[in-house]
């Protein structure tokens, strides 16, 4: 059974107040994944979000070369977020690599939520636009490596020169916030 003292132990929601986290137990399903189950899929559309709270799980992203690891998940990880303020596709799939037991937070429960000011949800919209800006910055770091190199080595390919999991990190990250890398959606 998840408590208000499991939920405590995990470092993205230590700081959470106690009505927060009883907030988020009484309106978060618990659920249990053996290993090899998604938690979500890529391309499917988002309806919810998972808090991690026992077990081990990995993102992947499609490529040509079949599923491509993006990022190991341990417990307190909080995916799927982007799912709670969007209805677009999933970015990447995320599989369990041991049982998981995962709180789901459905988005119709996430907007009544949020539609009644409740600070976990409040909360939650705040650590949604953080993670954003992170995962955007760490995008822009990589492809600011990436270029680099580009510019003291031009004759090189970006692959030969081993830049692959730079450029599949870009490309998710900012698939995942709805932005593409060929400039359309460039603000103007």
């Amino acid at each position: 059974m998840i408590t208000v003292a499991t939920l405590r132990a995990l470092p993205a929601l230590a700081d959470y107040a106690d009505g927060e986290l009883e907030v988020l137990l009484g309106a978060a399903s618990a659920r249990a994944f053996a290993i090899g189950t998604d938690l979500c899929r890529e391309g499917a559309v988002g309806t919810s979000c998972f808090v991690l709270v026992q077990g081990e799980a990995e993102v992947l992203r499609a490529s040509s070369d079949g599923d491509r690891h993006l990022a190991r998940l341990a417990p307190g990880a909080v995916v799927g977020q982007i799912a709670l303020v969007d209805r677009g596709p999933r970015s990447a799939t995320v599989r369990a690599t041991t049982v998981c037991v995962a709180l789901e937070l459905a988005r119709d429960v996430f907007e009544r939520l949020l539609a009644a000011s409740s600070p976990l949800a409040l909360r939650f919209q705040e650590n949604i636009a953080v993670a954003g800006i992170r995962q955007l910055r760490a995008a822009t770091a990589r492809l600011a490596t990436v270029l680099a190199e580009h510019e003291q080595r031009p004759h090189v390919t970006s692959d030969a020169s081993g830049h692959r999991e730079e450029l599949a990190f870009i490309s998710a990250a900012t698939a995942e916030w709805g932005l593409s890398l060929d400039g359309d959606d460039a603000p103007g």
